[in-house]
């Protein structure tokens, strides 16, 4: 945590996991230090749709590029996640459009493995390539073929995500830090 984050959370906590605040407060730097730290959510706890927005991405320019490419369809409001058997699932994004709301972006889930580099955990894995491909998307679906994220449990109801995406194993190799909270409704399929 920030030294100026640090002076506003209480201590000692009666909660050692930090809240959504505490998350919306940290850098992108302390967002992964403690991604590294946690453990993935049990498989069936992740059904349902959760409220889902950027954190910090590292500096100005990578916040304003993040959030207008997680807003191109419309505004992002949450993933969802359905488990079809014992480690496997699938899910979407939703987004409020002009038309009003909508479900895209889908995605297969799963525990396994985390993907990113001195991380040997579990984590709880969204994988985009299956469902989007450039004939069933043009550019966006070319794009999210790339996206891959994985998310972590910070507390009851409260989930961290990392997301990468990017055509080149640079920008594969940035990372996305992202909060999901709830349920806050049922998978609506």
């Amino acid at each position: 945590m920030t030294e100026a984050t640090a002076r506003l959370v209480p201590s000692p906590s009666p909660s050692p996991a930090p809240s959504t605040l505490d998350l919306r407060m940290m850098s992108k730097e302390e967002l992964v230090e403690l991604y590294h730290r946690l453990e993935p959510p049990s498989f069936g706890e992740m059904h349902g749709e959760y409220a889902a927005s950027l954190l910090d991405q590292g500096n100005r320019m990578m916040n304003l590029l993040s959030r207008f490419k997680v807003h191109l369809r419309g505004l992002w409001l949450c993933k969802a996640f359905e488990p079809t058997g014992s480690n496997e699932g699938h899910g979407y994004n939703s987004f409020r459009g002009p038309q009003g709301v909508f479900r895209a972006s889908r995605m297969r889930t799963r525990i396994g493995p985390s993907k990113l580099a001195g991380d040997d955990k579990d984590a709880f894995h969204l994988e985009y390539a299956d469902f989007n491909d450039f004939r069933r998307g043009g550019l966006i679906g070319a794009h999210l073929h790339t996206m891959f994220d994985e998310v972590r449990k910070v507390g009851p109801g409260l989930y961290l995500g990392i997301g990468r995406v990017g055509f080149t194993e640079k920008a594969r190799a940035r990372l996305h830090p992202f909060i999901l909270e709830g349920p806050v409704a049922p998978f609506a399929g």
